[in-house]
């Protein structure tokens, strides 16, 4: 009876699996497609926070801030206890950003979060034992972006670049790849002269960006000017030992001793002439420098190492910087609004310090700079005629690297060609379209996508 019993258990488990497994296997066989499976509707499901984010005003302290987000009493004495373990509140610049995270349930605040800069961000997380700080950085990816365009009647080299919003960046990241491609090419072209409608471009644009979209860290790896037909290319290397700078096609360095622009890219609007009509005076007579239209307070940098000769009054000029190079040509900036910290007779200054900064002082009809180059005997030159000093060349074994490395950059700019207009490097597809992964700054290969 008992082996009975077993043999009808076990048939009945038997057929009990053979039934599972056709259910099981049924739906494959009979499956419903895609388009006609049962869908589920959409809900609201409510927010479990509430997010509020202001400004810190000009002369507002966190501590009102923080009470106009209604964190007040015992909670506001601890956050703010909390906030001076990482950077004392006295100290916060007016426009950060500060975020405040609530429970929506209890209305209790669950979260601070305080945006110092773009890359640093004091968070300040609740919890029964109080306020918990963290700073945190902001993450940044490396990316390539590729550029080339045409400049267009009546357009210039800035608002051709500066107006393309096909990649989507922000107006503050074009407005700082035109401004480091005139850097680029400072000592080789005026590009309110020499750039005219036809003329062409394109580069190969690193970066770290951010999430929002801006940058960290920008750098040109390789670029081409094509003016009046004649090509004017840059290469970033960095030999082995020594600082990067900028070369062209033969290895030659771009940098000269002596820059062609004391301030980032803005207009030309007035140039060197042995006869000029002078707006005020009313005659005519020689203009000995180059006028640079910016608005007051704009920095002046040294565009060559130096000593200073003179900060202070000089007539017509207003506020003036002289200094004197080690050749024994000398720089002019005048129109001044006030100097730079520390900016007097005999003291050193490096090419690219900030001297002075820009105003309307003196006889000068509208903000600008004026900016005028002499040889060692005093005599006024055109500083676009000048024949200025080169600097840094490389030696054979760094001009063999050189020559490598370039062959890689300009394989990039010829990516470029197919694709008209910015883009990332990750939009182009395929992998011959991909750049060359990011080794260390001076190697073969420093882009990536």
């Amino acid at each position: 009876m008992a082996n009975l019993r077993r043999t009808l258990t076990l048939a009945g488990i038997g057929a009990l699996s053979l039934a599972f497994v056709a259910v099981w296997q049924s739906p494959r066989q009979g499956a419903v497609p895609a388009e006609r499976a049962p869908t589920l509707h959409a809900f609201y499901a409510p927010p479990v926070e509430q997010v509020r984010t202001d400004r810190l005003e000009e002369g507002e302290t966190l501590t009102s801030l923080l009470s106009r987000a209604s964190i007040t009493g015992a909670d506001l004495a601890d956050l703010l206890l909390t906030v001076r373990e990482v950077r004392n509140p006295r100290f916060l610049r007016p426009g950060i950003e500060v975020t405040v995270r609530r429970w929506v349930a209890s209305g209790q605040p669950r979260a601070v979060e305080i945006r110092l800069n773009p890359d640093t961000t004091v968070k300040l997380v609740r919890s029964d034992a109080g306020w918990n700080p963290e700073v945190v950085q902001t993450k940044t990816q490396l990316d390539t972006i590729f550029a080339s365009g045409t400049i267009g009647e009546g357009e210039n080299l800035y608002n051709s670049i500066a107006n393309d919003d096909r990649l989507g960046l922000p107006a503050s990241e074009r407005d700082g790849l035109v401004s480091q491609f005139a850097y680029v090419f400072q000592y080789s072209l005026d590009f309110s002269r020499d750039i005219q409608p036809g003329d062409s471009y394109r580069l190969a644009y690193e970066r770290d960006a951010r999430p929002d979209g801006t940058a960290r860290s920008r750098r040109i790896l390789a670029a081409e000017v094509k003016s009046q037909g004649k090509p004017y290319t840059a290469i970033y290397y960095q030999p082995k030992g020594a600082s990067g700078g900028y070369y062209d096609a033969a290895g030659k360095p771009l940098k000269r001793g002596i820059s062609l622009y004391p301030i980032d890219y803005v207009r030309i609007t007035s140039r060197f002439s042995w006869r000029r009509y002078h707006p005020i005076l009313g005659i005519f007579r020689a203009h000995f420098g180059t006028d640079f239209g910016a608005s007051v307070g704009t920095p002046a940098k040294a565009t060559a190492d130096g000593t200073v000769v003179s900060a202070g009054w000089a007539g017509g000029y207003g506020r003036m910087v002289v200094l004197r190079l080690w050749n024994g040509f000398t720089l002019r900036y005048g129109h001044l609004s006030r100097f730079a910290s520390g900016i007097r007779p005999g003291r050193k200054v490096l090419q690219g310090q900030v001297i002075a900064y820009t105003g309307n002082t003196g006889l000068s009809t509208g903000p600008h700079l004026h900016y005028e180059i002499r040889d060692a005997g005093g005599r006024p030159m055109d500083l676009k005629k000048a024949n200025l000093p080169p600097s840094g060349a490389l030696d054979r074994s760094a001009l063999r690297a050189f020559r490598a490395l370039a062959a890689e950059r300009m394989a990039l700019l010829d990516q470029v060609e197919a694709r008209q207009g910015p883009h990332l490097a990750a939009q182009d597809a395929g992998p011959s379209s991909r750049a060359p992964s990011r080794q260390k700054a001076g190697e073969r290969g420093t882009a990536t996508e």
